[in-house]
């Protein structure tokens, strides 16, 4: 059972709490939180720490907690450079929380097949790339969309895959990472304020962008086509913040723009020209 926008501890526990007052103790279902937010993302540590620290819990779960990572919607709401690096860290933390604890802890990679919505066509070196000690054998990831005729559309192009899905987590394991040093990480977490402001200054609060946005893609249109699963929008009545990411990627990849996919990336990469390791690290994996 997977918790959309999960924002607390509180959320998972209230699932936990409704399987049991109608007698499912015996067979619960795995409740699976979602972060997708810039700022779920950076607190979701301490919503794992909370958890894990109730007894009842622990017991329930048999120190074994499954969490997803919400790429999409995360790109959305910080840019693509702000929340590339807010997935790292996160993971790593909450990875450590997980140990201090002694919980198996499995990530769940909530991935679209664009760029912009945290997609890697070099799928074999994407999972090499991921923070040390966070796959550890176990690893999940969606497949939407046109992604899953491209992957799997046909016997040799699934086996084929699955070959690169397997290939890749025997040499993860087996891979010695590549510890970021603290200076790094400074300097990451300043290219990725710098990029998250910039990116979010232009959605939010530049006065032209939403006219922009509806005048140069068929956002509204896309909206009233019958085409899929999920309403367009979260809320309605909502604005651009509403709209999901499928549909806001989607819109910008109609004009062969894909804005959602560098926006804010030039502003956090200029911000520390002085110094071009960062680069150096960024784009190696």
């Amino acid at each position: 059972y997977v918790i959309s926008q999960a924002k607390s501890a509180s959320d998972v526990l209230s699932v936990m709490l409704l399987q049991k007052q109608f007698g499912m103790e015996e067979r619960l279902m795995r409740v699976v939180p979602l972060f997708e937010t810039l700022d779920d993302l950076t607190g979701s540590p301490k919503q794992l720490e909370t958890l894990f620290g109730t007894t009842s819990y622990m017991d329930a779960i048999n120190r074994k907690q499954e969490v997803m990572v919400g790429y999409s919607d995360s790109a959305k709401d910080a840019g693509r450079l702000a929340a590339c690096w807010a997935q790292y860290t996160a993971q790593e933390t909450m990875a450590e929380v997980a140990t201090k604890f002694g919980v198996e802890l499995t990530f769940f990679h909530g991935k679209g097949g664009t760029v912009g919505r945290g997609g890697n066509p070099a799928l074999y070196r994407a999972i090499l790339s991921h923070p040390p000690n966070t796959i550890n054998g176990r690893f999940r990831v969606t497949e939407q969309g046109e992604m899953i005729r491209q992957n799997f559309g046909s016997l040799e192009i699934a086996e084929r895959s699955l070959d690169i899905y397997t290939a890749a987590l025997l040499r993860e394991r087996f891979t010695k990472h590549v510890e970021p040093k603290q200076k790094w990480r400074d300097q990451m977490q300043r290219v990725s304020e710098a990029s998250c402001a910039n990116y979010r200054y232009f959605v939010r609060e530049d006065p032209r962008f939403v006219p922009y946005f509806r005048q140069a893609t068929p956002e509204l249109e896309l909206g009233i086509l019958n085409i899929g699963s999920r309403p367009a929008k979260r809320n309605p009545k909502g604005g651009v913040e509403s709209l999901r990411a499928i549909p806001w990627t989607f819109a910008w990849a109609q004009t062969r723009m894909h804005l959602s996919a560098w926006l804010g990336v030039g502003a956090g990469l200029n911000s520390e020209v002085s110094d071009l390791l960062i680069r150096l690290f960024m784009f190696r994996n």
